[in-house]
């Protein structure tokens, strides 16, 4: 009998069995953290079993534990629960999202930048304030060296380059993917919903969210069914993805090979569902303009620039 948490086991259910062996498992280092991360799946069917707020907030802690750039903090969540508000999510997603309404918990990953535009409307008031007091002689001066006050400058004008709402996505990402580390871990299942772009401004009206702040990233949680037909979908191979020291140019033959290979192991997994587009021809469809043009992901840059984002 095969052991399912074998390495052997699992590399071949995510790269296929001639991988799994080329890989060598046997002499691979392995251990619980990987074995989760490698056998990972998205859950789209769940057990009418709610999530306690205190595995919430673990789940949560983790996210909060991922590395954030420059320590700036960027991100927030909304812990989305109430039925009404799941069932006008899953309706942004359409056909691809009806497993929001089900689950227990939707999180909803904000581009946030209201602490730092406090902070400096804030440190403008003192400013203001201070300026009042010194002109009538009742305040002290700001500290100041070589000319120089010490007060923090306010201007907040790093949101004028694209840089800023792309750390920010990226700390999500990062972010939302501990958090599905840690749920995983304890039991339950995650889908990430990218279908939240799909329309922005109606999952802002449906959570409360001002315009200063871009809802990202879902990501759905609950306990797995165990009767559901999923299972771990294959990656292209490694060598496929993996570049040493520099960047590989393969040829138009490897290329064409790397393809028809995934192709074709694509395919075993799908089978289970009947007949399936292949790999390339998703790929295609996704990559297209009408992919895009068919939701109001296409308004996104309006949607940054009016959120206060230049996106010089």
């Amino acid at each position: 009998m095969t052991d399912l948490h074998s390495p052997a086991a699992r590399l071949t259910d995510r790269y296929g069995s001639r991988a799994a062996a080329a890989l060598d498992p046997a002499s691979l280092p392995w251990n619980d953290t990987v074995d989760l991360l490698v056998r990972h799946r998205s859950v789209r069917e769940w057990l009418p079993r709610d999530i306690d707020d205190a595995t919430l907030r673990v789940v949560l802690a983790a996210a909060q534990s991922a590395p954030t750039s420059s320590n700036k903090q960027i991100v927030s969540v909304i812990a989305v629960r109430d039925a009404e508000a799941k069932n006008r999510l899953a309706a942004v997603g359409k056909q691809m999202s009806s497993q929001v309404a089900d689950a227990p918990v939707t999180l909803v990953w904000l581009i946030d930048f209201s602490l730092g535009r406090f902070a400096a409307a804030r440190e403008d008031a003192a400013a203001q304030d201070s300026a009042v007091q010194d002109a009538a002689g009742t305040g002290d001066s700001a500290s100041s060296g070589h000319g120089a006050t010490s007060r923090p400058p306010t201007d907040l004008g790093a949101l004028s380059y694209l840089d800023e709402p792309m750390m920010a996505a990226a700390d999500i990402g990062i972010a939302a993917q501990n958090a599905a580390v840690a749920a995983e871990s304890l039991g339950l299942g995650t889908v990430f919903l990218g279908s939240l772009r799909n329309d922005i401004d109606t999952v802002r009206d449906i959570l409360d969210i001002p315009e200063t702040v871009v809802p990202f990233l879902g990501l759905v949680l609950g306990y797995p069914d165990p009767a559901e037909n999923a299972g771990v979908k294959p990656r292209l191979l490694m060598d496929v993805v993996l570049h040493r020291d520099r960047y590989t140019h393969r040829t138009d033959e490897e290329y064409a090979a790397a393809l028809d290979a995934y192709n074709t192991e694509l395919a075993s997994y799908y089978s289970r569902y009947g007949s399936h587009p292949t790999w390339t021809s998703q790929l295609l469809h996704r990559l297209s303009a009408g992919a895009t043009e068919k939701s109001k992901r296409r308004l996104l840059r309006q949607i940054m620039e009016r959120a206060g984002f230049a996106l010089h």
